[in-house]
Order: C-alpha cells, then structure tokens, then sequence
C-alpha cells in the first residue's frame, strides 16, 4: 500500500476513534447546551404559572392586565431557556419592539432551570399591578426554593453564578420593552368617551350597572406579535334598530327568551371569569394550557414553547379586542333589553364594565385553539378550572362548580364564545365575529414566529 493511502487510512482511524470517545451522539456541540432544557421537569415553569395566576387573582386584576402579565411571563419563559433547546431561536427581533436577546458565552455551561428563575424574579414583579409585600416575597421565596433544588445538581459554583446572571439580563431586557410598551403612558389618562343620547341610541350605558369603564385606551399599547391591534378588526357590529324584526331586535330576543335551563347555567358559570376568579379568560386559558401539560408531564422545553405561544396570543387578542370595544362603543344587551321588553330582567351572568363589541371571550376563544391545537393537537378534555368554586350571579349563589368535558379544545373555544350570548351579556354578532378574529390573530402568530423547533 502506497504512504499517502495508509497516511489516509491511519486518519480516518483516529477520527472514527475519536468521534466514538466523544459520543456525537450525545454531547452538545458547544458547553452552553452541556445542560437542555428538555431534561428539566415542566413543574418549574408551571409553579411561575400558578404563581403569576395567584397574584392576578388577589389583586382583582381585569381582563387586559392579566392577558398583558401572561405576555411577558410567557416571552421571559421562552427567552430565559431557549439556548438549551438545540435548534431553538430567540424571539428577539420577532416580537415587536424586542429587538436583541442577552448575549450568551457559548463556551461556557449554564444552567437553565436557574436561568429562568432568575429571569422570572425579575419580570413578574414588574408586569403585575397592584402587587403587595407579601407576593413580592413570595417571587422570591418561589426563586430560592427553585434554586436550591437545581444548586444540588451543579458541581462549580462559576455555572451558578453565570446562570444567575444571565436570567438577570434576559429579565431586565424584557423589562425594558415592558416599560416602554405604552402601559404607563394610558395609567392615569381618563378619555372623554362618547355619551349615549338620543342621537346615539346604540352607545354603551354606562348607568345601567353605574360602571366605570375599563381601560378605554388599553387597544394603543404595544402588541407582541400582530403589528398593531386594528389588524385582524371585525366587520362593523349589527346596525343599531329597536323594529321588530330587524336583525339587531332579533338579536336581543335570542337572548331575551333564552331558557334559564340548568344546562345554559351550566354553560355560561363554567367560563365566568370575572376579577378575583380564574384571572380573566386569559387566565382560564392559560390554566387549561397547563392542565394539558400536567397530564402529559411535558418536560420544561415544550412547556416553555406552549405558555409562551398563550400568552403572546391572550396579550395580543385583548389588545384587538379593547381596540374594538372603544371604537365602536357599542351597547350591552342589558341596557336594551331593559328598555325595549322588559325593565326588570336581569341577565344570567354580571355584565361586565365595557362595551359589548366585540366579545373578549370569543376572541380568545378563536386565537387560543389555533395556537394549542399546533403544539396539543385538538382532543378530548376535562377542563377543572373552576372545580368546586363558588360562584355569586345576579341570580344568587354560592354555586359550587363543577368540571366541564368538552370534545376538543376548538369546541372548547366555541363554547366560551356562547356562554356569553346563554349569559346574556353580549349579542352573538360580538361572538360570532371575535371568534373569527381570534382564528385570524392565532394564526398570524403561528406564521410569523419561528421558534426554531
């Protein structure tokens, strides 16, 4: 044999030695995926989860602050673990306003169970309104105990440290787009909104419960994903009439003469989510997100992909629907119904403090399955959110609740949407088009990130 062929032979002999030293197979190119994510168990995001949903509860947080927290919970989750997902991209320069992520030492090993707690101390306080001492202790209860449990398994105190300092700085990142996403410009601005009158019959009573209007500039905040919050905007609402037989008069009657059957009860308690309850329907949703995860004991890496793919979808899907709301200022069925059948007829559920167009509930009954159903596929489910608490209507209480079944998570999207019109708190014209703009708004999302994996 020829010099040259055995010199050939002779390395390709120790390469195949060497490769099978290694482990290609097994090791990580580069020292900062020594650890993956994949191999943490999915209980430490869903205890940041519980947390954040605890806080929003005490604090009687409405609707638009919750699906806001979630957002930015979400996107800390992701960003704070996506480097020991091989494959995986950051969100930065897709989210809007997002434009870097904290740089990393790729030669350098981190652990990313520590990485995100770190980061998550630092973004939960800041997103959470109204928040107290005692859940300002609790963040930081929740990190140490996190810590000590993932310190047992770290050999050098330097991998600890460079963790704790990355979660940091990701944390602080994603603060700084929070702080400039336009939430603290609107805190204490008090627009003047239009007043029903006789020239505007169709306009949103606010005397009728004596209710102070919600957030009425919430649809100028920044959004996360769609480009701004008129993007996937509903067709106007049905056109304002008190003829018989119009199509806005029909409306009413639908719901007027719905049964107060135990089964439409049923329906329309299960997706009550008033303040101080399941933290809005962004909360609901990202509880039945995490019911999901539980059962199938999904491992830290998937989780942290499908809690950031809800909260980015409620944020934006509240922010589209508090655009419309105070845009079209459309009234409540109440407020009609009480004028043009009957003066003392109170609808099932509370009627909440906005404008009826278009339903909050249905848009994220539209936006949330599309993005779940990627990453859960669309089955059968128990949904226990609301299992064994009490609930207080117009119509008495405490109802203890039960679990619901519902035969996939798209009809379970469906179902939220109608248990406004069965609850008599919104027209099914709100519903029927909010689940098409949340089918709108999911899919944008689902196009325009790339998670990598």
């Amino acid at each position: 044999m020829e010099l040259r062929n055995i010199y050939v032979v002779a390395l390709a002999a120790v390469a195949l030695f060497m490769l099978r030293c290694k482990g290609i197979d097994e090791q990580p190119t580069n020292l900062y995926q020594t650890n993956k994510t994949a191999g943490y168990s999915g209980t430490f995001a869903h205890d940041w989860i519980q947390l954040s949903d605890q806080c929003i509860k005490e604090n009687n947080l409405s609707g638009p602050h919750a699906a806001r927290a979630f957002g930015y919970v979400g996107l800390a989750l992701w960003e704070s673990l996506y480097n020991g997902i091989p494959g995986a991209k950051s969100l930065a320069g897709q989210i809007n306003d997002y434009p870097r992520a904290a740089p990393i030492d790729e030669l350098k090993i981190y652990d990313w169970g520590v990485v995100m707690c770190n980061a998550l101390r630092i973004v939960l306080p800041e997103v959470m309104d109204q928040m107290t001492d005692a859940q300002r202790s609790a963040v930081a209860l929740l990190t140490e105990r996190q810590e000590d449990k993932l310190s047992a398994g770290i050999s050098e105190r330097s991998v600890f440290d460079r963790s704790k300092a990355l979660g940091i700085a990701i944390g602080q990142s994603i603060v700084t787009r929070a702080r400039k996403d336009g939430r603290d410009i609107i805190r204490n601005i008090v627009p003047q909104l239009p007043v029903r009158d006789a020239a505007h019959p169709w306009y949103w009573d606010r005397t009728t419960y004596n209710q102070s209007p919600v957030e009425p500039m919430w649809g100028t905040l920044r959004t996360f994903v769609i480009a701004h919050s008129q993007v996937c905007e509903a067709e106007e609402p049905t056109p304002y009439s008190t003829a018989s037989g119009s199509t806005f008069h029909k409306e009413a009657q639908e719901i007027y003469y719905t049964p107060r059957s135990d089964q439409n009860k049923k329906l329309a308690y299960h997706f009550e989510n008033g303040p101080g309850r399941t933290s809005s329907p962004a909360g609901h949703w990202i509880n039945i997100a995490k019911q999901f995860l539980e059962k199938d004991e999904r491992d830290l890496a998937f989780c942290a992909k499908v809690y950031c793919l809800a909260g980015l979808a409620v944020a934006d899907a509240y922010s589209s629907a508090w655009y419309m709301k105070y845009k079209y200022n459309m009234l409540r069925p109440a407020t009609y119904i009480k004028e043009q059948f009957s003066t003392g007829w109170e609808p099932i559920l509370s009627t909440p403090p906005y404008p009826d167009y278009i339903s909050a509930s249905a848009i994220l009954g539209g936006a949330l399955p599309v993005v779940l159903v990627s990453e859960l596929e669309d089955r059968t489910f128990v949904d226990r959110t609301h299992l064994g608490s009490a609930l207080y209507t117009p119509e008495g209480g405490p109802f203890l609740l039960p679990e619901r079944q519902f035969e996939s998570i798209t009809h379970c999207g469906e179902q939220m949407a109608e248990s406004r019109v069965v609850g008599g708190v919104q027209f099914r014209r709100s519903c029927e088009e909010g689940i098409n703009s949340g089918r709108c708004i999911g899919n944008l999302i689902l196009n325009n990130l790339d998670f990598g994996i």
